[in-house]
C-alpha cells in the first residue's frame, strides 16, 4: 500500500483510480471490525455487484426498521439497521470474493467457510449486469476508459468474470446448510413476496405485509432516484456522480432486459451464446430474452435442491 502511495503518480489516471479502489475494498473487507461482523451476523447477503443489492438492503432495511420503530436509519449500511436490534436478525451485506476485480482464474473456488452459515444470494441477468458493471467503472467510478464493446471482452470483472463466479456457486451450494437464492427479475415481478421470503428465511417472520409493502414504496425506483439526485441520504452509496449524466447515477435504469439498448445485434448474439456454452442452467439465464418472454420458457430450477431456502 505504502509503494503506491509513493508511485501512484506516475500512473495513468484510470490505473490509479482502479487501484485507489482495490485498496479500499481490501482495507473494508480484511479489517478486523469486518472479519468480528461478519462472523456476528445471522445472515449474509452475498452478490456480485451491479445486481440490485443496493435495492434490496434499502428494502430490508426499511421494513426491519418499521417494525422495530428504529427511525435513526442508515438504510444503506453494511449491517443491517447497525446489527441486531431487538428480535430481528443481523443481517450484514457481505463482498465475498470482490469478484469484480479479478479474473476467472483469480477467482475463489471454495464457499466451504459459509457451510454452517445463512446465506442469500443475489443474482441477475449477466447481460445486464455486465451493462451495469460498464457504467459504474466509467460514469462513477471512472477508472475505466474503453468502450462497451472493449469491456464485454475484457478478461477481469467483466462477462467471463460473472459467468465464471455464478458457476462457483451453482458448484458450491451443495456446501451449505441454509441457503436462499433469489434473482433480481423477481425481486422486480414481486419485491414484497421476495423481500417477505428472505426474511422468512433469516427469521424475522413477524415483519408485517404492511411494513414491507411500505418499504416497497419507500425503495421503489422513482424515490431511490429522487433520494440520489439531492443526496437525501448523505452516503456516496446513493449519490449522484453528475447531475447532469443519468448514467452516472446508482439509480440508473433499474430494468430487466435493459442491456438490448446499449449492444449491437451481434453483440447480444455472442453474448447469449457464451452464456448457453458456459453458465449453468439453473439461475434460468441461458434463454434469450424473446425466448424468456414466452409463457413456454422454461422456468428457473427453483427447488430446494438450489434455489429455495432451507
Amino acid at each position: 500500500m505504502g509503494l503506491f502511495s509513493k508511485f501512484k503518480h506516475l500512473l495513468p489516471e484510470q490505473t490509479r483510480r482502479e487501484y485507489a479502489i482495490r485498496l479500499r475494498l481490501l482495507r473494508s473487507s480484511f479489517s478486523l471490525e469486518a472479519r468480528r461482523a461478519e462472523r456476528s451476523a445471522d445472515v449474509l447477503l452475498i452478490s456480485y455487484p451491479k445486481v440490485g443489492r443496493t435495492w434490496l438492503t434499502m428494502l430490508l432495511s426499511r421494513a426491519m426498521a418499521s417494525h422495530a420503530g428504529v427511525t435513526e436509519v442508515d438504510y444503506l449500511a453494511n449491517d443491517l439497521l447497525g446489527g441486531r436490534v431487538g428480535d430481528l436478525p443481523h443481517i450484514r451485506i457481505s463482498h465475498d470474493d470482490n469478484p469484480h476485480w479479478k479474473t476467472v482464474r483469480q477467482l475463489a473456488r471454495s464457499k466451504q467457510r459459509y457451510r454452517h452459515r445463512k446465506v442469500v444470494l443475489l443474482v441477475r441477468d449477466p447481460r445486464d449486469t455486465v451493462v451495469s458493471m460498464y457504467f459504474e467503472r466509467t460514469k462513477r467510478e471512472r477508472a475505466y476508459a474503453g468502450t462497451l464493446h472493449e469491456f464485454l471482452h475484457e478478461p477481469r470483472g467483466s462477462l467471463d468474470t460473472i459467468l465464471a463466479y455464478y458457476n462457483v456457486w451453482a458448484r458450491e451450494r451443495a456446501r451449505l446448510e441454509h441457503f436462499c437464492l433469489v434473482r433480481y427479475e423477481d425481486l422486480k415481478a414481486d419485491a414484497a413476496g421476495q423481500v417477505r421470503r428472505i426474511l422468512r428465511f433469516a427469521g424475522a417472520d413477524d415483519v408485517s405485509d404492511a411494513h414491507i409493502a411500505e418499504a416497497v414504496q419507500f425503495g421503489s425506483f422513482e424515490n431511490m432516484r429522487a433520494m440520489e439526485s439531492t443526496d437525501a441520504l448523505e452516503s456516496g452509496r446513493l449519490r449522484a456522480r453528475d447531475k447532469q449524466d443519468k448514467e452516472s447515477f446508482k439509480t440508473r435504469k433499474g430494468k430487466v432486459g435493459g442491456y438490448v439498448e446499449y449492444m449491437t445485434p451481434a453483440e447480444i448474439e455472442w453474448m447469449e451464446g457464451k452464456i448457453r456454452s458456459t453458465l449453468e442452467p439453473c439461475y434460468g439465464y441461458c434463454e434469450s430474452l424473446a425466448m424468456r418472454a414466452t409463457p413456454r420458457a422454461p422456468a428457473p430450477d427453483l427447488s430446494p435442491r438450489f434455489g429455495e431456502a432451507h
